[in-house]
């Protein structure tokens, strides 16, 4: 259970961007013969390295077909994708105007986990060994299924003094080197293949043939300090050789255009049951997305009334943020803002919260700085808010 919730998190957190309704519920991993191993030294982080280690994991992954098509789910999935790309975008505006109005920090400013975070960092030993991943689809082209993954033999990362030799740092140092060896990498596209039990290792066509890499990385453990002087990352990787074997490559680019078209187009794709005959649920589902993908977005963004009611959201939503910032806000305040967020795109959303942020803060600037003001505010919200003026 605890392995599943793994997987789970880090397929979320890496790959969230590239996987679609993805159900961590039915998310099924087994590790019987293989090893999962974390070992951290919190007695002595400082002085022992933290070691991680899986060996032996296989991940098959299979398309889902006949997905119905969930409108609730949808417009969350889509609203929460659009309110993480607002939040990104201030907070690389904040972290942006940090840096200008930041000084020269000193060393002692770093906080207890930071440090922590950095002394693992330093000291990690990572090992990973017989990996293999891969994807069969039957759907795409029934006629012709394909499967598409990699293996690994084993990779390895480990810390090094300068000359790089295996050592365990115990002093801070602004630079670490690490020293990673991959063996075996290989990549595999099958384009006739029903099944992995049913395909042999000589059937098997080799897209990438086993790679080699070394590597020798020095990281920059605070290169903002030093004014970026020398890069976070400086890697050197040795390859002995490179060879790529291609094969029915449209299958693969057919198989993208395929998960694209259906991902826009599956909230029009009618239920069986409701039109029996296949050629009229085909002509209503051609009619539904060329009407409401092309024709009407096309007509309704010039009547008036549309863009009078865009305004009028605008207007709202910026009142409603503004009162939100300085803790004002009322609970049906905050769901009418939620209301107003799944209406307005990224830019108008990104342009009024900094609007609203700039008035708020000087909204702030001009309050009088006295004790009572400080206690009216603390009592305040909505119902004892009053400033009293020395």
């Amino acid at each position: 259970m605890v392995f599943e919730n793994l997987v789970a998190y880090l397929l979320d957190k890496w790959l969230s961007d590239y996987i679609e309704n993805l159900d961590t519920k039915k998310l099924k991993v087994d590790l019987w013969s293989e090893k999962l191993t974390l070992q951290v030294p919190w007695k002595n982080i400082y002085t022992q390295s933290t070691k991680a280690s899986i060996d032996g994991l296989f991940l098959l992954v299979v398309p889902k077909t006949d997905v119905e098509y969930d409108a609730k789910r949808d417009e969350k999935e889509q609203h929460d994708a659009k309110m993480k790309e607002v939040h990104q975008i201030e907070e690389l505006r904040k972290e942006q105007e940090a840096q200008k109005n930041a000084k020269s920090s000193d060393k002692n400013n770093d906080t207890f986990m930071e440090r922590m975070k950095l002394q693992v960092i330093r000291n990690l030993q990572l090992s990973i060994r017989n990996i293999h991943i891969v994807y069969e689809d039957k759907s795409t082209k029934p006629d012709r299924p394909f499967a598409f993954g990699f293996t690994l033999n084993y990779i390895t990362l480990h810390t090094t003094t300068p000359t790089w030799q295996s050592t365990i740092l115990k002093e801070d140092t602004p630079l670490i080197h690490k020293l990673g060896d991959l063996s075996a990498l290989a990549i595999y596209w099958n384009t006739n293949a029903h099944s992995r039990s049913e395909l042999s290792r000589d059937e098997a066509l080799v897209f990438l043939r086993p790679l080699n890499i070394k590597a020798r990385i020095i990281l920059a453990m605070k290169p903002r300090q030093e004014e970026f002087k020398r890069p976070m990352f400086d890697i050197k990787v040795d390859l002995d050789e490179i060879s790529l074997n291609i094969n029915h490559l449209l299958d693969l680019l057919e198989f993208q255009d395929y998960l694209s078209v259906q991902s826009k187009y599956i909230k029009y794709r009618i239920s069986n049951g409701i039109i029996e005959k296949p050629t009229v649920k085909r002509w209503k589902f051609a009619y539904e997305a060329i009407v409401n993908e092309g024709v009407r977005p096309r007509f309704e963004c010039y009547k008036w009334k549309n863009i009078k009611l865009h305004l009028d959201r605008c207007r709202e939503y910026r009142s409603l943020h503004f009162q939100e910032l300085l803790g004002k806000a009322t609970v049906e305040q905050k769901q009418r803002a939620e209301e107003l967020e799944e209406k307005l795109d990224v830019f108008n959303l990104t342009y009024i919260r900094r609007c609203a942020e700039i008035e708020a803060k000087k909204r702030k600037d001009l309050e009088p700085k006295t004790w009572w003001g400080s206690v009216s505010n603390w009592r305040g919200g909505n119902e004892f808010f009053f400033v009293f003026r020395t």
